[in-house]
């Protein structure tokens, strides 16, 4: 990996360490000046282009970043935060996107085999909000499990958080990352960054949940190119996690 690579990658991890001791304006703030030297060596530094859209990719986890922790939280539902964030999301994303001329097939934005991949897609998700329902144990997003508000946590947890995640850190990210390193330690890094990014839980078990779903959702994406099949593993998994699992255990 080229030496350009290491100090952005090293301040993410500085920054989320921050975050997973309580210090959350510290962590913020070494995201900031991280964003400003990558920006710097964007604009001035003799990189390659395959360098040069690892930083536009890291740029992206910086502002999903800086973002969630500098939206005022003006909503009573906590979802509809969420909209906000991930929906201000889009615009850096597709702007990478057409920076970079990524093709909806690089991107895995494709119909294919959808009907046998969503079956698989339940389970795993399924499976993954009950093994991080035991260590988070959140409070849920939805105060009942009435039909609104299960259609709206899917759309939000579907549409915006997952489709968000996955863009970042599954489509553009890692396929930069094997690009430059090769698909075996392209998926590593790409996990370990991934699940970095929830060191704010303040668990190490967290954290390391999240890196073993990152290795598993983005060996899924390596096999199939479908981006589709893996925002339905996260958003099922963020659904049950964050609404129904909630709500149906304090009822028992």
């Amino acid at each position: 990996m080229r030496k350009e690579l290491y100090l952005p990658i090293l301040g993410i991890a500085a920054s989320e360490l921050m975050m997973y001791y309580g210090r959350i304006y510290a962590g913020l703030g070494i995201h900031i000046v991280n964003l400003q030297i990558i920006t710097i060596l964007l604009i001035f530094g003799s990189l390659s282009p395959q360098t040069k859209n690892i930083l536009q990719s890291l740029l992206l986890l910086l502002l999903l970043r800086i973002v969630s922790l500098a939206m005022p939280q003006m909503f009573s539902s906590v979802l509809l935060w969420y909209l906000l964030v991930y929906g201000v999301m889009f615009l850096p994303v597709y702007l990478i996107i057409k920076n970079q001329q990524i093709a909806s097939e690089e991107l895995g934005i494709n119909f294919s085999r959808l009907h046998i991949y969503l079956p698989f897609a339940l389970l795993i998700g399924t499976i993954t909000a009950l093994i991080e329902y035991r260590i988070l144990a959140p409070a849920s997003l939805i105060e009942n499990t009435g039909i609104l508000n299960i259609v709206f946590i899917v759309i939000v947890m579907l549409v915006f958080v997952g489709a968000v995640e996955e863009l970042i850190f599954r489509s553009i990210l890692q396929t930069r990352l094997e690009e430059m390193l090769g698909l075996k330690y392209g998926l590593l890094l790409s996990a370990v960054i991934f699940g970095i990014m929830h060191a704010s839980y303040g668990t190490i078990t967290e954290i390391l949940l999240a890196g073993i779903f990152g290795i598993i959702v983005g060996y899924i994406f390596q096999r199939t190119r479908s981006l589709l099949f893996i925002v339905a593993i996260h958003g099922t998994a963020n659904v049950l996690l964050f609404g129904i699992l909630p709500v149906a255990l304090a009822l028992k």
